[in-house]
């Protein structure tokens, strides 16, 4: 990884050139560092990104790109357009102090979120949508393994729904603070709160991790006829017990991404967050804290590169 003097960005037709406040830095960006990838090399990463306009409007960049035609793009499932990409992880994003990006990609923030809440939006809106996927309400009871950014957009979803039993299992006691600020009534590490052989079980689990054993653990956690969501990118493959699954009638859903309608919504729960939950990063501190998180360092609830200081 390296810091270049680039060419500033010109903006196209229906584009706007942004001046970039925060860019989030979290799993996709730490996992394209160990691996790119579907990444093009170089490439500017950062695909969580909030900013200002010429103008002095303050807005986030929704980073999904689509045809825009096709039948999953006119359902409102962009996500699944066979020509989808991401600002940032396909094309050019905010680890940056500019960039340009198509207008209809902007949403307007309020003025009173700042903008270490701004990192939150990104990472939210993927929880807003893996939540409405899941079917899950106020009724529910909710395990959620991980507690980074997608993990805490759920704990902020399932809070807001009215769940009373959310639980949280995540290595970082930082995290895990942040999530029962969030609404989580039970946080620990997944040994602590869910021994071996012991499970509880939870009408919907999200995994936002996605490593072999956090993906089984998941399964297991899901009650009968329950939902296990998936979310997490850290392992290519899933191992389960097929014959398991199928008799407990369970379900099983992947989420990814988000429409524009989940990415404003994701807006108001981030406004939930607290500014020092989020740890604001020069140039020259992301690849440190990247090798971190690959050390498996996750103290930091969320990081964020200021490239305007």
């Amino acid at each position: 990884m390296s810091v270049l003097e680039v060419e500033p960005p010109v903006a196209g037709p229906d584009e706007v050139v942004i001046d970039v406040a925060v860019a989030g830095i979290g799993g996709s960006e730490y996992l394209g560092y160990n691996n790119p990838g579907i990444r093009t090399l170089p490439n500017i990463m950062g695909h969580g990104f909030a900013g200002t306009t010429a103008e002095g409007r303050r807005v986030a960049v929704n980073p999904l790109r689509s045809c825009g035609t096709c039948e999953y793009c006119r359902r409102e499932l962009r996500q699944l357009c066979n020509d989808w990409h991401l600002i940032g992880v396909q094309s050019d994003g905010g680890f940056a102090q500019q960039v340009a990006v198509p207008e209809e990609t902007l949403v307007t923030l309020p003025d009173d979120l700042g903008w270490e809440q701004a990192a939150f939006v990104e990472p939210f809106a993927n929880a807003v949508n893996a939540w409405e996927l899941s079917g899950a309400d106020g009724g529910c009871s909710v395990a959620i393994l991980g507690a980074g950014g997608l993990g805490l957009g759920l704990v902020a979803c399932a809070a807001g729904a009215g769940c009373a039993q959310i639980a949280v299992s995540d290595l970082s006691q930082t995290r895990l603070d942040a999530a029962a600020e969030l609404g989580a009534a039970t946080c620990g590490n997944d040994t602590e709160t869910h021994p071996e052989g012991s499970y509880d079980s939870y009408d919907v689990v999200f995994d936002t991790v996605g490593s072999v054993d956090s993906r089984r653990r998941a399964i297991d956690l899901t009650r009968k006829a329950g939902t296990c969501v998936l979310m997490g990118f850290a392992a290519p493959d899933l191992e389960a017990n097929a014959g398991a699954f199928i008799r407990s009638q369970r379900r099983l859903l992947g989420a990814f991404v988000y429409s524009m309608t989940q990415f404003q919504t994701a807006v108001s729960l981030a406004a939930r967050c607290k500014a020092d939950w989020v740890a604001n990063l020069s140039f020259a501190e992301v690849e440190p804290l990247l090798q971190r998180y690959l050390e498996g360092d996750f103290s930091t609830v969320k990081a964020a590169l200021r490239p305007n200081g």
